[in-house]
């Protein structure tokens, strides 16, 4: 049977070849965007006349965030276009936890990292009145749920 050796100079080349792998797959995990796991994606909440004008409340399960402004109620995902972090809201902006990113409460980004705006998702009616919020259905940022 014929013994196998290794020398040093073989050892450490391949420890840090493992190292390096490692390493790597760190980085591919950090840098990697991964959307959260949204386990319900539609809600229906109260009457759109409960939502104060200038109001910013967070829509169950923390992923959208509902706007009141002059021209009606808007929502916007709360997932940051950066890396996928869930944004908070501070005083009149929303800010990113992760990596320093701020948007409007419009959704419009004040500085990055993140270069894209928080998308707006649908709003609407349900046939009792209230409000109802579809994560999973973008639409225009001027689009707006007129309240009575």
């Amino acid at each position: 049977m014929k013994r196998i050796t290794f020398s040093r100079r073989n050892v450490l080349q391949i420890s840090l070849s493992l190292s390096g792998l490692l390493v790597l797959n760190s980085v591919r995990k950090f840098l990697g965007y991964q959307e959260p796991a949204v386990q319900t994606s539609q809600w229906t909440l109260d009457v759109p006349e409960a939502y104060a004008p200038g109001s910013v409340t967070a829509v169950p399960g923390g992923h959208g965030w509902i706007v009141r402004d002059a021209g009606g109620l808007y929502a916007v995902t709360a997932v940051c276009t950066h890396l996928g972090c869930l944004v908070n809201h501070e005083a009149d902006a929303f800010t990113c936890p992760c990596h320093g990113s701020r948007f409007r409460v419009d959704g419009s980004v004040l500085h990055g990292p993140a270069l894209q705006a928080l998308p707006h998702v649908a709003l609407s009616r349900t046939a009792e009145g209230l409000l109802r919020v579809d994560l999973t259905q973008q639409v225009a940022a001027t689009e707006r749920l007129a309240v009575g």
